[in-house]
């Protein structure tokens, strides 16, 4: 395989940036933080994705959003490729909800996605396909991070399964698990994990239950103590970055002064941001009067719609089987169990009035409002820290104003000075309004958290009612209580005679009808209003609405930015003209110290944000870490009654497992084969592992031992001794664990696949880093080498090698 071209078209720092390869050794030169892991990681995203494999639900790697486009708002990049004989181009959107990856065939042209066999997995990986392995092999072999050397610990049964399918002439991509997956369908007949209905099932789920909740208890009891380690640790933290924060600011404030030279120019330029973001607001203009709460208010109504579509729906078949059972009865006079079957029917009522509210107060459940005031509580407190920080400026600004005035007898300049009280009188102003914004928000956002508690407290009531009720009659659920009163009413009237079921039968069916017509009634209503809502706002469904509110937050945003832009063109030119900001800065450069014309201004700012947001950070986990504190010890009481209730179950268990001994013993016997067929494998790798160690230490060792686990031992060449890794020096360790990842690929794959190497060798002394680039030189023939590095040595060694290299150095 050759990589012929990286093409980032939005991938972290870099927009519409391409990368040309070559055959043979390419060296990718950059300084720290220029970009070389991010295109290193940027090869592993397009062949792997940064969606977490083998999960049912979509669970995002956290390199997704570390690799976010910092200026772009698209998400993607291209990789071409050239792969036994033929060309290839890969495609891949990462953007959430957009995830999209296509395979096309370059010569051709040809969307050949459909072809590529990536296994079963629900991610599509083409790196299965074309490496010819997972993303653990891929990173724990020819793929290394930096500082990332050694190999991850289940690599080991990575390769062990490989190395089963090569030798028994099976599928490469079959697994041991699915082997064991097949076997233990098996034991459905006697029940399951997966049986829901037989006793294993249902007894496993309690003991489930009770081991997660004594596990939670004991994790609760447990970590008191590292919370409180962590409650201190934080607020030690806070305080470093508090006086941080305010020596930048204070460095700030002073070069501010001297960058009044480039305001001229700044300022026209915020004069065009200012008539661009005008325009996109009267463009939005239409979409200003949409409200979150009439959104919140169309969810409720659609969820209270489809519930009363499903209730309806359920009674309706109800009535259907009450209406076929009074055609097969008559009415008469017997009063027998009359009390019995009355008892149990008003208890099914009950047990479905509290499904009803509970359902009810499920729908009711407000998400949205709550996500919105914590935003707007974010930005009131984000608005009150640059109000902050603007006060700052304009006090010595005022300070700078009177020592010129009073040292030069210039009194004239103290009217300059008055703009400057009032603006700071105006933020004074402005900050207090915002206080007590901010605090209403904060009110409501406690009002929602109090309600939702109750509504958990309730659902909960509800819960313990239902389980007493079905524990009453000896049930598992509504189903089953349905068809036991069902049960009991057939054998009443099949011995006695039938008038007491032919009149609970019509009083059931007129209760049944009048809750279904107060439905239909009910659902009606409420789709009048839901229809009232979307016209009035000149939308056809919700997903317009959704679609406008989104218009809607953008037009707010672009306010937002146009007040910051008018906000920082008051702040650059205050009352003053250009020809005034001329006058101000005339000879006044000149009095301060010139060396803070070297400070980098927007890298101040930089970190200024970047400690606010440490700050911000560090509070919202210590009240995290407080909460936990108070959450605490709660249930710690419930620790003996969960055991025994737990080893209740577990006696039963083991009943039940008895009847499943022959089969758990073919699962065993296959795991045992896996591990067996290390010791086929391990002369083949020990001897290539071996080779590849003799020409980078250049001849000092020559023999590797390889363990199951894959933990590298070598033999001294004087004394025959055995040695373990953690006696020799950190430089050798590395040269080892490259040795085992390539040792292993080339085990595992007969192609010869790309080496793709992040700052690898930091540890390596001039002489050891000479042998591996001559030994990358030596199989740069046979495969493609491509080395990120920050330093020159590679380069320089190289060179003096005589080596022609292809060099891409980032900027």
């Amino acid at each position: 395989m050759l990589l012929k071209e990286l093409n980032l078209l939005g991938f972290g720092k870099f927009e519409n940036k391409s990368f040309l390869l070559d055959k043979g050794i390419n060296i990718i030169y950059g300084e720290n933080e220029v970009g070389k892991s991010t295109l290193h990681s940027f090869i592993h995203g397009i062949f792997y994705g940064f969606l977490r494999p083998n999960v049912k639900s979509t669970l995002y790697l956290e390199e997704h959003e570390k690799y976010n486009p910092w200026n772009s708002n698209k998400y993607a990049g291209i990789i071409r490729f050239e792969h036994n004989g033929k060309y290839y181009r890969i495609e891949r959107n990462f953007t959430k909800g957009e995830e999209r990856t296509k395979v096309i065939d370059e010569v051709t042209g040809q969307d050949i996605t459909k072809d590529i066999d990536v296994g079963k997995g629900r991610v599509f990986q083409p790196g299965i396909h074309f490496f010819g392995f997972n993303t653990r092999v891929f990173s724990n072999t020819i793929f290394i991070k930096q500082l990332d050397v050694k190999t991850d610990e289940k690599l080991a049964n990575e390769v062990t399964e490989k190395m089963i399918n090569v030798t028994t002439a099976l599928d490469d991509n079959l697994s041991i698990d699915e082997a064991i997956g097949e076997l233990k369908i098996r034991l459905a007949d006697i029940g399951t994990d997966k049986a829901y209905t037989r006793p294993y099932a249902r007894n496993l789920e309690y003991i489930e239950q009770l081991q997660e909740k004594r596990k939670n208890i004991i994790i609760e009891k447990e970590n008191y103590e590292s919370y409180v380690e962590e409650e201190a640790r934080l607020k030690n933290m806070l305080n470093i970055e508090t006086e941080k924060l305010s020596k930048l600011k204070d460095k700030l404030a002073a070069a501010e002064i001297l960058e009044k030279a480039k305001i001229l120019e700044e300022a026209e330029i915020l004069l065009d941001e200012i008539k661009s973001i005008e325009n996109k607001i009267l463009d939005l203009k239409d979409y200003a009067n949409f409200s979150i709460d009439q959104y919140n208010e169309i969810i409720n109504l659609n969820s209270s719609i489809v519930f009363l579509d499903s209730n309806i729906l359920d009674k309706e078949k109800e009535l259907i089987e009450i209406e076929d059972k009074l055609k097969l009865n008559y009415k008469n006079d017997h009063k027998d169990n009359e009390e019995k079957i009355v008892k149990i029917n008003n208890d099914y009522n009950t047990f479905e009035e509290w499904e009803e509210e509970k359902h009810k107060v499920l729908y009711a459940k407000d998400n949205h409002q709550i996500e919105f005031l914590k935003r707007d509580y974010t930005n009131y407190e984000s608005k009150l820290s640059k109000n902050r920080l603007n006060k700052i400026v304009i006090s010595v600004a005022l300070i700078i104003l009177l020592f010129i005035g009073t040292v030069f007898k210039k009194y004239i300049i103290f009217t300059i000075g008055i703009p400057l009280i009032i603006s700071l009188i105006y933020i004074s102003k402005k900050s207090k309004e915002i206080e007590v914004i901010r605090e209403t928000a904060k009110t409501e956002i406690d009002k929602i958290y109090t309600e939702e508690e109750e509504n958990r407290k309730r659902i909960e009531e509800i819960e313990i009612l239902q389980r007493e009720l079905l524990q009453k009659y000896n049930i598992e659920n509504k189903i089953e209580f349905k068809r036991f009163l069902d049960k009991i009413q057939m054998e009443s009237y099949r011995n006695k005679e039938s008038s007491e079921l032919y009149n609970e039968l019509n009083n059931k069916k007129d209760f049944l009808i009048k809750k279904i017509n107060e439905g239909r009634l009910k659902k009606e209503d409420i789709e009048n209003k839901l229809k009232d809502i979307l016209y009035k706002n000149n939308v056809n469904n919700i997903q317009g609405f959704r679609e406008g509110l989104d218009k809607k937050d953008l037009y707010e945003k672009y306010l937002k930015k146009l007040e910051v832009k008018k906000e920082l063109l008051f702040k650059t030119m205050g009352e003053n003209s250009v020809e005034d900001l001329k006058g101000q800065l005339k000879g006044l450069i000149t009095t301060l110290d010139r060396t803070l014309l070297g400070v980098d201004k927007n890298q101040l700012r930089y970190e200024i944000e970047r400690t606010n947001e440490s700050i911000s950070d560090i509070k919202i986990a210590l009240r995290g870490v407080e909460e936990n504190l108070k959450l605490l010890g709660e249930n710690i009481d419930k620790l003996v009654e969960v055991e025994e209730e737990l080893e209740r179950r577990e006696k039963y268990k083991a009943e039940l497992e008895f009847k499943t001994k022959s089969l758990e013993l073919a699962v065993k016997t296959i795991e045992e084969l896996s591990k067996d067929i290390h010791h086929e494998f391990a002369p083949s790798i020990n001897k290539q592992i071996s080779e590849i160690i003799e020409s980078i230490t250049d001849g000092k060792y020559n023999k590797v031992r390889i363990s199951e686990e894959l933990d590298i031992s070598i033999e001294n060449p004087i004394t025959g001794e055995i040695i373990g890794i953690d006696s020799l020096s950190g430089g050798t360790i590395d040269q080892l664990y490259f040795s085992l990842r390539l040792g292993i690929t080339n085990s595992m794959v007969g192609d010869k696949l790309p080496l793709i190497l992040d700052d690898c060798f930091v540890q390596y002394d001039d002489n050891r880093l000479k042998n591996i680039m001559k030994f990358l030189y030596e199989i740069s023939y046979e495969r493609q080498i491509i080395l990120f590095t920050c330093h020159n040595r590679e380069n320089i060694i190289l060179d003096e090698l005589g080596v022609d290299f292809n060099l891409i150095t980032l900027s």
